[in-house]
């Protein structure tokens, strides 16, 4: 229980800029520290005359909490908004349920709050992703099988949200009047493919039932 959680802040403009856990004097030892964002603010203060804003948000936590709470931080932030190269808990491989249950409930009550849903918007529009990046994001998704029990969490999931009356008038004006071109011999094969996947999987669900 000798970890503690730290925050870096501008005094020249009153913000946050780093988030990170640590113990001992971690979080005053500038000489070794991260990355060349972070080294360009301190840079910056240093040659203002200006020294960082060293705060302790938690002390006396188990490395686990610590973590938890560095990732807590971050979200609360942003990490466009600071120099953090990550979304915080590093090394945090395998957490306990407790950890995991933490996490989940900061997440669920930051995105209550209209101002954090408001600034995640904000973060997000002007976006573009890049092809080289859609091609990254394509072939990590390629060959990627959820087991059938997540599947099954994913329909349940869909069926409580259901889709919204605007939604349904929106798909409903979109094929309206439309006349939908007869399907080709390959995609037949596909279709017909896909059904009989769908119905070994229901075989297989109904027998470990």
């Amino acid at each position: 229980m000798s970890f503690y959680v730290y925050e870096h802040w501008r005094p020249d403009t009153s913000t946050c800029f780093y988030v990170g856990k640590g113990k001992d004097k971690r979080a005053w030892d500038l000489k070794n520290m991260r990355n060349r964002h972070f080294i360009a603010v301190v840079s910056k203060l240093t040659a203002l005359g200006l020294a960082i804003d060293v705060r302790l948000i938690a002390q006396d936590l188990s490395e686990d909490d610590a973590l938890a709470l560095e990732i807590e931080r971050i979200a609360f932030y942003g990490r466009d908004n600071l120099t953090n190269m990550t979304s915080g808990g590093d090394g945090l491989k395998n957490p306990s349920k407790e950890i995991r249950n933490k996490i989940s409930a900061s997440q669920k009550a930051r995105f209550k709050n209209p101002e954090e849903l408001k600034k995640a918007s904000l973060r997000n529009k002007g976006r573009v992703t890049s092809d080289e990046t859609k091609k990254k994001l394509s072939l990590a998704g390629k060959g990627r099988k959820h087991s059938l029990e997540t599947i099954e969490k994913f329909k349940v999931i869909a069926q409580k949200r259901g889709i919204s009356e605007k939604t349904r008038i929106a798909q409903k004006m979109a094929v309206t009047g439309k006349k939908r071109a007869p399907f080709s011999d390959a995609t037949r094969a596909k279709m017909s493919a896909a059904s009989k996947i769908r119905e070994l999987k229901r075989r297989e669900l109904r027998k470990s039932a």
